[in-house]
């Protein structure tokens, strides 16, 4: 490895702080006992902390460490034969053994820190979960409802796209364990679920979601027939997950036969074109989740002036479930919101607060 110089004491207690919310609060969340236990042995060894430090700005230190580390283990060899990768079932194909994993989870970087540092400086966090489309469709209903029209859709960030086939999916929607709503095509080969919460409604789905168009913007798009592409949205899938692998592969398989108009680039510049080209007669709906924090933030700005001066000639809706920008570096839940461009003007409303993997959704009153 040649990482930058070593950690000051301001970042090095940064980082330490990061790892140890994550091992506190994300990881426990969001089931995943093993990068709890990681994460807080990460936040007490120096040499792993500044390992996580080489990453891209913008970048989550934890999700690009763990990441990396089950890249190399997914690609098999020498590295599956590590004994770490016993803890990932993912990778083992048996439930972890009960004993502690970090010390295997240690030697296991410091071995491969060269190719870990190499990863995570190459690539961004770029996982498509599936999931977070329980929150898109009840919010791109009340859009289709509000308009009278078919949907445009454009993805911010889409990653592979898998989100854009919103409405091939299967949903159940449940609250109390009972089950208050279902969605979809019964034979479809990828199912979601979600917990509703607290005292809030959510808004009526529609009966049937109709989209002219499916376009997304990726500064790096992952194309999900080149198997190493693959191999990275997989490795940022939390280890114990197993039936997010499988439903990953699914809507990789419904993508290959429902094609989307994917295109590499920045937002910024690419935003206006794609516009361009949806339909005049469809509700223009542009919606991000999870990815406009890596953004710097005068592009994010420059994303809002479009829509904005777009509203001039057609309306626009906005949906974001996203991160608040000023704390990313925070444990967080996602703020599901819709903004409403008309006419120049700007109309935000908050939706829902929701788990970052769609796990649950929490609607406003």
């Amino acid at each position: 490895m040649s990482p930058r110089s070593h950690l000051d004491a301001p970042t090095a207690a940064r980082y330490r702080d990061v790892f140890h919310r994550f091992a506190r609060v994300e990881a426990p969340d969001l089931a995943s006992p093993l990068y709890a236990e990681l994460s807080y042995g990460v936040s007490l060894d120096p040499e792993l902390l500044e390992l996580a430090a080489q990453k891209r700005r913008h970048q989550p230190a934890p999700n690009m460490l763990f990441g990396a580390v089950q890249y190399l283990l997914l690609s098999g060899g020498d590295h599956a034969e590590h004994p770490l990768a016993s803890h990932y079932p993912i990778v083992s194909g048996v439930e972890r053994p009960m004993e502690p994993a970090f010390p295997a989870f240690r030697d296991f970087c410091l071995c491969h820190a060269d190719e870990i540092v190499d990863l995570i400086r190459a690539h961004r966090t770029q996982t498509n979960v599936v999931r977070r489309c329980t929150c898109l469709l009840p919010a791109f209903s009340m859009v289709q409802r509000e308009s009278g029209q078919p949907l445009a859709l454009i993805d911010v960030g889409a990653s592979a796209g898998l989100n854009l086939n919103v409405d091939r999916y299967r949903y159940r929607y449940l609250r109390g364990g009972q089950e208050e709503a279902v969605w979809g095509r019964p034979d479809a080969d990828v199912s979601l679920e979600a917990e509703l919460r607290g005292e809030g409604q959510m808004p009526q789905l529609a009966e049937d979601l109709a989209i002219e168009f499916r376009g997304g913007i990726d500064l790096n798009p992952i194309d999900l027939r080149d198997e190493d592409e693959l191999r990275w949205l997989r490795a940022l899938i939390w280890p114990e997950h197993t039936e997010r692998h499988q439903r990953l592969i699914a809507a990789a398989g419904e993508l290959a036969r429902s094609p989307v108009d994917l295109r590499r680039g920045d937002a910024v510049d690419l935003l206006p074109r794609m516009i361009a080209d949806t339909p005049r007669e469809a509700a223009l709906t542009v919606f991000s989740t999870v990815a406009l924090y890596q953004i710097p933030s005068a592009g994010r700005e420059q994303i809002f002036q479009t829509l904005q001066e777009t509203s001039n000639e057609r309306p626009v809706w906005l949906i974001t479930l996203e991160l608040r920008m000023e704390d990313i570096d925070e444990v967080q839940m996602p703020s599901l919101s819709i903004t409403r461009y008309t006419n120049g003007a700007a109309d935000r409303q908050l939706l829902a607060r929701s788990s970052p993997h769609g796990w649950w959704i929490e609607w406003a009153a």
